[in-house]
């Protein structure tokens, strides 16, 4: 719902590593048209002309394969205990008008260093959201609120 209220197109669940919720095959279909039903709603509410699709990938791997864009991230605590700062900012100010951008959050217990490493043999930038650490369901809010005030609000039109 949020997530569509700030301007998400795609909403994709994958399988990691550290994954508490497991997404049993049975259940798939509902669970899917139940959070479609959910986006379509906050899409309408909101005054949206997309409506995001919600789809679920079994693996980091398929995940990587399938959803190719302009601009590749991975939101990574680690990268904010380190003090990173600014490629978060760097990706998002060199974004041009049609570029897409993926946007990867870890689950409740986090990505795991082999995924993060196998991320970036893909080209997939590591990036930190400051210095706190923020819950699974936060961490995506904070990033579309940013990429929204980067590429809609700060730019001269």
């Amino acid at each position: 719902q949020k997530g569509t209220e700030l301007g998400a197109d795609k909403i994709v669940f994958f399988e990691a590593e550290r994954s508490i919720s497991h997404w049993n095959s049975q259940k798939q279909p509902r669970k899917i048209a139940r959070l479609q039903k959910i986006a379509d709603a906050a899409a309408e509410q909101s005054h949206r002309n997309v409506k995001p699709q919600i789809e679920y990938c079994p693996s980091l791997k398929q995940l990587l394969a399938n959803y190719p864009a302009t601009t590749r991230l991975v939101a990574w605590e680690e990268s904010a205990k380190e003090g990173e700062s600014s490629r978060l900012f760097q990706a998002l100010v060199k974004l041009q008008k049609g570029d897409s951008i993926l946007a990867i959050f870890g689950p409740e217990g986090g990505l795991s260093s082999a995924e993060v490493t196998i991320m970036e043999e893909n080209g997939i930038i590591p990036v930190g959201f400051g210095p706190r650490i923020l819950r699974t369901e936060t961490a995506p809010l904070y990033f579309l609120a940013t990429v929204s005030f980067v590429t809609e609000l700060s730019k001269n039109s």
